[in-house]
C-alpha cells in the first residue's frame, strides 16, 4: 500500500472555544507514488506554516472507517476512494486523477519495453469507445506508437493481483496502471509504468492545500465572528424562523439579566424573557429601527433585521444597546475629539529665526490669519509649511475649533475619498457600522490642513473642488449633503503651476486654494537665523550641551551658513543630532573637537546624498567633488556670471574663486 514514510505527524491548529480543532491531512495508496507525491508537497508546504503529513495504511482506515473525521482531508486512489465511499468514510476524500499528458508519457515509456502494452484500469477500460466518453482514439494512439494496446479491468485489490499474474503467464511484458498495478507487476519482475506523472499529482496536492487553505478561513472566520460577536458593544440576539434563540452574546444576556441562567441557545424567546414591549417586538417579527423601548428598569435602543437565506425570510436578528450606555460613549466620544490630535500646538512664537525672510514670512503670516480667506503655503520640504499653518490657525478667529492635518500623499488612493468626505454604513464591504465620519467633518468650524495637496489625483481634485465651492460634503454611500464650515490651508513643495500645464492638477482647484500664497523660504536663503537655531535645538534637545554651544557657536557659524541645506530644517536637525553623538558629553567638548566633529557631520550629508560617490577615500574628497559640480552646474546655468552664480549659491564671490583655484590647481 503507498503511503508516506514521514516521522513527521502533521496537523493545523486553531483555537476554538477554549479548545483546539485539528485539521489533518492524510494520505494512503501504494509504493510508486511517494516520491512524486511527496515532493509536490514539499513545494508546496511553505505557503502554509506548521504543515505536516499523517500517512496511514488504507486497510486500516477500511477496517475503521470512523478514524477519519469531518475535518480530515484525505488522498488516495480511484479504487479507494470508491469504497471509502462506499462504507460511509466522512471528511474531504480527494481521488487522484490521470491526467492526459501523463498517460501519454506512460505509453511513451511503456512503448520502450515491447511492442505489445497492457493497460489495467479499475472497473472500466481507459479507452472507451462510447463517443461521449471517448478521451483517445485507440488505433490512433496505437498508430503513434507502433504498439498494440490490450485493455484490462479489476474491481478488488484480489482481482488486480490474479489479472497481472495471468499477464505475466502469458509472456506480457509491460503494464501500465495505477500503484498497485504496477508494484505487482514489478513483484513478479515485469515492467511496471506508473500512468500518474508530475501534472497528475501536482493536481492533486493543489487541491488538497485548496481545501486545507478553505478550511483554516472557514475556521479563523468562525473564531472571528465568534470573537467580534462577545466583544461586541450591544447585545446581539438571532432567533429562527419560530423564535427560537440561535445566537446570543455575553453583552445580551448581561443587559437581559440572564447571566446567572442555564444555556439559553435553543430556547423559544418567549420562555426566557417576561412579557414585555421588548418581549412583543423580539417577537413579531417586524422590522424596527432605531426605536427607544422599556424593559424592566431599563431602556433600551433597539433595531432588528430580517434573516434571509435564498430570499426567504428565515429569523430575525436583534441589536440594543442601554440607553445609559449610549449616552456615556457619547461623552466619551465628544471628549476624546476636542482632546485628540485635531488640535494646533505650533505658534508664530515657536517660529525661530531673526533673518529678513524669516520676520517678512511670519509677519504676512500674521495677516493672513486675520483673515478667513483659503492659503497655500509654498516652499522645499522641511522649511516648517505645518509650523506655519498650525501658527496660523492658532492666531485666527478659528483657534478654539479642531485644526485637522492630513498628509494626501499618504493616503491610498482608493481611501482618498472615504477619508476627507466619511462613509455611511454599508458603503462597501467593511464599512464600520453607523458609518464614519471624514476629516473634513471632523473639521467644522476649524481649519483643515492639506499637506502635499500637489500628490492629489485628478479624479479627487475634482470631487474636493466642488466640496470648496459648496462646502457641503457628501459621505460615500449617501444620497445627502452635510454643510460644513472649515477654512483649509493647503502647502506643497510642488511647482503647481508646471503640473497645471501639464494637466496633473486643475487650474480652478488651484485657485480655489491659492487665495492667499504664501512663501516660505529656505534654510540656506537665511543664514543669520542659523545661530538661533542652533541655540533653540540644543535648549530643546540636548540642555546639558548649552554652555559648550555659547562657547563654541561662533567657530561654529562659518561652517553651517556656508552650507547648502537641501534637505532644510530637517536635514539641519540630523546633523545637529550627529555633532551631539559624536562629542558624547560636555566634558569632552573642545574647540578643535567640536569643529571637526561638525565638519564631518555637515560632510556626511553631502557623502549621503551623492551615492556616486561611494569610493571615494574621504569624506573631504566627496564633498569637493560635489561642491564643484555644483559650482560648474550653476555657471553653466548663468552662462559664466560668477557673480549671478555665487548669489544663487549663496556664497561669497571670494569664496567662488577659490575653490575654482584650488581645482586648476589640481
Amino acid at each position: 500500500m503507498w503511503m508516506f514514510r514521514l516521522a513527521r505527524k502533521v496537523c493545523i491548529l486553531c483555537e476554538k472555544n477554549g479548545g483546539v480543532c485539528m485539521l489533518k491531512l492524510l494520505v494512503t495508496g501504494s509504493a510508486p507514488l511517494d516520491d512524486y507525491v511527496k515532493k509536490a508537497i514539499d513545494e508546496r508546504k511553505g505557503t502554509m506554516k506548521n504543515l505536516t503529513l499523517q500517512s496511514m495504511e488504507s486497510k486500516y482506515i477500511l477496517k475503521n472507517p470512523t478514524y477519519i473525521k469531518n475535518d480530515d482531508i484525505l488522498l488516495c486512489g480511484a479504487m479507494l476512494y470508491e469504497e471509502f465511499k462506499r462504507l460511509g468514510v466522512r471528511g474531504h476524500l480527494i481521488p487522484l486523477r490521470i491526467q492526459t499528458a501523463d498517460f501519454l508519457n506512460a505509453l511513451a515509456k511503456a512503448s520502450e519495453t515491447d511492442c505489445e502494452v497492457n493497460l489495467i484500469n479499475y472497473r472500466e477500460e481507459y479507452i472507451r469507445s462510447s463517443k461521449d466518453d471517448l478521451k483517445f482514439d485507440e488505433k490512433q494512439l496505437e498508430n503513434i506508437f507502433k504498439i498494440k494496446i490490450n485493455q484490462h479491468t479489476y474491481i478488488t485489490a484480489e482481482d488486480a493481483e490474479e489479472l497481472v499474474y495471468k499477464l505475466k503467464e502469458e509472456g506480457q511484458k509491460v503494464v501500465v496502471g495505477s500503484g498497485l498495478v504496477v508494484k505487482l507487476a514489478r513483484d513478479l519482475g515485469m515492467r511496471g509504468v506508473l500512468w500518474y506523472g508530475s501534472e497528475s499529482v501536482n493536481l492533486l496536492v493543489d487541491i488538497a492545500f485548496n481545501v486545507l487553505e478553505a478550511k483554516v478561513l472557514e475556521q479563523s472566520n468562525q473564531k472571528r465572528q465568534n470573537y467580534i460577536l462577545e466583544n461586541f458593544n450591544e447585545g446581539v440576539i438571532s432567533l429562527n424562523v419560530i423564535g427560537r434563540i440561535i445566537n446570543i452574546n455575553h453583552e445580551a444576556l448581561k443587559l437581559l439579566d440572564l447571566e446567572g441562567e442555564e444555556e439559553v441557545t435553543t430556547k423559544p424567546i418567549n420562555d426566557i424573557l417576561p412579557q414585555s414591549e421588548f418581549l412583543e417586538i423580539l417577537s413579531s417579527n417586524e422590522v424596527v429601527k432605531d426605536m427607544v423601548v422599556s424593559y424592566k428598569n431599563k431602556t433600551f435602543f433597539l433595531n432588528t433585521l430580517p434573516i434571509r437565506v435564498n430570499d426567504n425570510f428565515d429569523g430575525m436578528l436583534a441589536l440594543f444597546s442601554d440607553t445609559k450606555t449610549l449616552e456615556l460613549q457619547e461623552n466619551k466620544i465628544r471628549r476624546k475629539m476636542n482632546n485628540k490630535a485635531d488640535i494646533a500646538k505650533y505658534h508664530f512664537s515657536d517660529i525661530v529665526g531673526r533673518s529678513e525672510q524669516t520676520k517678512k514670512a511670519i509677519s504676512k503670516a500674521k495677516k493672513f490669519a486675520r483673515s478667513d480667506s483659503n492659503i497655500l503655503i509654498l516652499g522645499e520640504s522641511g522649511t516648517g509649511k505645518e509650523l506655519f499653518a498650525q501658527s496660523i490657525h492658532n492666531e485666527s478667529l478659528r483657534a478654539k475649533q479642531p485644526f485637522v492635518a492630513i498628509n494626501c500623499a499618504a493616503i491610498p488612493e482608493n481611501l482618498l475619498e472615504s477619508e476627507f468626505f466619511g462613509y455611511n454604513e454599508g458603503a462597501f464591504t467593511g464599512a464600520k457600522k453607523g458609518g464614519n465620519p471624514g476629516l473634513f467633518e471632523l473639521a467644522h468650524n476649524g481649519t483643515i490642513f492639506l499637506d502635499e495637496i500637489g500628490e492629489i489625483p485628478l479624479s479627487m481634485q475634482a470631487k474636493l473642488l466642488r466640496v470648496l465651492q459648496e462646502n457641503v460634503v457628501r459621505r460615500v454611500g449617501s444620497s445627502t449633503g452635510i454643510p460644513i464650515n472649515v477654512r483649509v490651508i493647503s502647502a506643497t513643495n510642488v511647482n503647481l503651476i508646471e503640473e497645471i500645464k501639464k494637466r496633473t492638477f486643475r487650474m480652478d482647484l488651484y485657485y480655489r486654494i491659492g487665495v492667499l500664497n504664501l512663501f516660505l523660504p529656505k534654510l540656506s536663503n537665511r543664514t543669520d537665523d542659523l545661530g538661533l537655531l542652533v541655540e533653540s535645538f540644543t535648549q530643546r534637545k540636548y540642555p546639558h550641551f548649552q554652555e559648550v554651544i555659547e562657547h563654541f557657536l561662533g567657530d561654529m557659524l562659518p561652517l553651517l551658513e556656508e552650507h547648502q541645506w537641501t534637505g532644510n530644517i530637517r536635514e539641519f536637525e540630523n546633523t545637529m543630532e550627529r555633532l551631539f553623538a559624536y562629542i558624547e558629553s560636555p566634558q569632552n567638548a573642545t574647540k578643535s573637537k567640536v569643529v571637526a566633529y561638525l565638519k564631518e557631520a555637515i560632510e556626511e550629508n553631502y557623502f549621503l546624498l551623492d551615492d556616486s560617490h561611494v569610493d571615494k577615500v574621504s569624506y573631504h574628497e566627496v564633498v569637493q567633488e560635489v561642491k564643484l559640480s555644483k559650482i560648474k552646474e550653476v555657471l553653466e546655468q548663468t552662462n559664466g556670471n560668477k557673480k549671478e552664480a555665487a548669489k544663487i549659491l549663496g556664497i561669497s564671490r571670494s569664496t567662488l574663486w577659490r575653490r575654482l583655484s584650488e581645482e586648476a590647481e589640481a
